[in-house]
């Protein structure tokens, strides 16, 4: 795993050491204040309203090993966790850190599990904020359409995470369609993430700790 230079919170000024070169987004480990990246540094977000309670078979900082999928068995650490809420209740996604220097996405709603796969494809900010379900996307120099769009709030976060987040901020989430392939994005107030999923199961993780 690659890591950035230590970093000073601009929260409390204490030095955060040992942080990957992926994190855009993280809680300080001494004063628990959300802090980002920008264009203008670190900057600090404040506190989330965690509401993270709910049993899972996941917890940030737990080491194991994902098996039974396309790749090798791979050893993966659970760096960080997001929950998104919306009208309908909630789900949660796990940012999964693997030995090989790869990183995945884990959505988990209900009992179900996806792994997301990041595809290198970038979009308006604002186009995505405005799309509609039906309409096209441009991303890059195609058209994908728009099968279905929820709107969620972040209501809790814990750990570090590859994009930059802030407390309530509101993600715009869709899923496009082009060329019989399948794409989810997600997109906040600062990064946009597009990936590709397969439903897994949770049996293929065989935990440490």
């Amino acid at each position: 795993m690659a890591f950035a230079d230590n970093i000073s919170c601009p929260a409390c000024g204490v030095a955060v050491e040992s942080v990957s070169a992926h994190t855009r987004s993280m809680q300080c480990p001494h004063c628990g204040n959300w802090i980002y990246l920008s264009g203008s540094g670190w900057s600090s977000a404040g506190s989330f309203t965690h509401a993270l309670d709910a049993p899972s078979m996941l917890r940030v900082g737990r080491s194991g090993v994902l098996s039974g999928t396309a790749e090798r068995p791979r050893n993966l650490t659970v760096a960080g966790r997001l929950r998104l809420t919306y009208d309908g209740g909630y789900w949660d996604e796990w940012w999964l850190e693997f030995e090989d220097g790869n990183h995945q996405w884990l959505e988990e709603d209900d009992g179900r599990y996806r792994l997301h796969s990041p595809v290198s494809l970038s979009a308006d900010l604002a186009q995505v904020k405005a799309a509609g379900v039906g309409s096209q996307l441009l991303l890059d120099n195609k058209n994908w359409f728009i099968t279905e769009r929820l709107d969620a709030t972040l209501a809790g976060s814990e750990g570090a995470l590859p994009i930059a987040i802030q407390p309530n901020e509101k993600i715009t989430c869709l899923d496009l369609m082009g060329s019989g392939e399948k794409l989810s994005l997600e997109a906040g107030s600062l990064d946009v993430t597009v990936s590709r999923s397969e439903k897994i199961a949770g049996s293929l993780f065989k935990w440490h700790n």
